[in-house]
């Protein structure tokens, strides 16, 4: 079964750029402090936190700073799941422990379930057959 993917690019005002960059960095310090939470789990209890109590420890975080609010439950839970998947591959052996992120690398965040509308159809051709998608 062929997988497509689908690449979009958004065009933005400054102040939504702005807006998207703050996102993007808060979403780093979660990453790291959810990194740094764990390795004091490890480190004190001899085992790392699940994914569960990732996800938890993240919620945990965004309700006590208003800070952190901007971002959505959904958001912050994929950040977590982020970090999880990152931190199993290393123990599978096919990558490095996770490192700390800086803000100014952090390039994407992920919105599972977001107000998006597509609009017009445009056909594409795939292999010789021609399909319609919607974009």
């Amino acid at each position: 079964m062929p997988s497509v993917g689908f690449r979009f690019r958004a065009y933005a005002n400054e102040q939504t750029f702005r807006a998207l960059k703050a996102q993007l960095k808060l979403a780093c310090e979660i990453y790291n402090t959810l990194r740094w939470a764990d390795i004091y789990f490890y480190q004190r209890d001899g085992k790392g936190l699940t994914q569960t109590e990732l996800r938890q420890l993240t919620l945990d975080l965004r309700k006590q700073d208003e800070e952190y609010q901007q971002l959505y439950s959904q958001v912050v839970q994929q950040i977590a799941d982020r970090y999880y998947e990152a931190r199993d591959r290393f123990f599978k052996s096919l990558a490095r422990f996770p490192k700390e992120k800086k803000p100014h690398k952090y390039y994407s965040l992920v919105y599972p379930q977001s107000g998006w509308k597509i609009v017009g159809t445009r056909e594409i051709r795939v292999g010789g057959t021609r399909r319609s998608w919607y974009f």
